[in-house]
């Protein structure tokens, strides 16, 4: 692997609406990376929705503000809008900012906490495959349940699912993501290719069919569904080198789920990337497991023919609250 050019790193994206603490534990975790020095970091501050929103907004702003005189990054630069645009549209203008001056990023919510050889094994993979064109997106991120069997031989892993739990991200493929998903109507109605796509996991059709119901745009199933259609796949490490610390009910899609909110995340782990890295049926079997749910695959399902989903699932979440307070 060729060394590293600390002039030509990555930029980063952070995104981040109204949780300042949030914010601040993902830059202490971000800046205890030796290339934090070097990487200029973008924060991206959408406006506020409801008016009791602004001041905590205005506080979130400032910070990121006086992050410049701290000198954890080469630069802090942050992307204020002027009005709310939602969490899709401020995402998506915010990659399209960087993506004017750079070929590739790196991008995390702000309830993400992040190893400290992230930046290292974001950038090495970024340019090391860089030339794979089968290869979307890398990802920091991996399941808390056992993707890679005991045996398996290398310390990445690639399947079809977009993780933007920490992600790397090139420009051409990028420009290459249909965010309109214009063919979604006919996909939805082939029934072999909606099969297929299930085969991957079952719960991105269950996302992807709730974002349509909602008339919503969620950016992680999308590039999902890109991935499926192009037949392209991320880069995962054996070792998960960011966490999401978003499971407390405070996340937008995130809930309760202590599992999530406790992953243990792996420091002093920088991953040996291979070339021409290829499906592993035993990984792939092992990922549509870890994220099947009897729950959601078969008891929501059988609701939802019955018509009774929506209230069942109120009652479900104020006893799950109750007994988590």
């Amino acid at each position: 692997m060729e060394k590293l050019n600390i002039n030509n790193l990555s930029p980063v994206l952070i995104t981040v609406y109204d949780r300042l603490d949030c914010l601040q534990n993902a830059i202490k975790y971000l800046k205890n990376n030796k290339l934090a020095k070097h990487t200029n970091v973008y924060i991206v501050s959408d406006n506020a929705y409801k008016e009791e929103h602004q001041d905590i907004i205005n506080k979130v702003r400032q910070y990121i503000i006086e992050l410049n005189n701290r000198q954890y990054f080469k630069k802090v630069e942050g992307i204020f809008w002027e009005t709310n645009k939602g969490s899709f549209d401020s995402i998506k203008d915010a990659m399209d900012y960087i993506f004017s001056k750079y070929d590739r990023l790196i991008i995390f919510e702000d309830d993400i906490l992040v190893s400290n050889r992230f930046l290292e094994y974001m950038n090495n993979a970024l340019e090391f495959y860089k030339d794979d064109k089968r290869i979307m997106s890398i990802a920091s991120h991996t399941h808390y349940k056992n993707i890679a069997y005991k045996k398996y031989p290398h310390e990445v892993y690639i399947i079809q699912i977009f993780s933007p739990w920490g992600a790397g991200l090139w420009k051409d493929r990028y420009k290459d993501i249909d965010f309109e998903i214009k063919d979604i109507n006919l996909f939805l109605e082939n029934k072999e290719e909606v099969e297929k796509f299930n085969t991957i996991s079952r719960h991105m059709l269950v996302i992807l069919k709730d974002m349509l119901e909602k008339g919503k745009k969620y950016g992680d199933v999308i590039v999902c569904y890109n991935m499926f259609k192009q037949n392209r796949y991320t880069i995962y490490p054996i070792k998960p080198l960011s966490v999401n610390r978003g499971h407390d009910g405070r996340g937008e899609h995130c809930g309760i789920d202590k599992k999530w909110q406790s992953q243990k995340l792996i420091n002093d782990f920088l991953p040996k990337l291979i070339k021409d890295i290829q499906l592993d049926p035993r990984i792939q079997r092992n990922t549509y497991r870890a994220f099947y749910s009897y729950k959601r695959d078969i008891i929501e399902k059988y609701l939802h023919k019955l018509g009774i989903h929506k209230y069942v699932r109120f009652i479900y979440k104020k006893i799950k609250l109750l007994f988590t307070k």
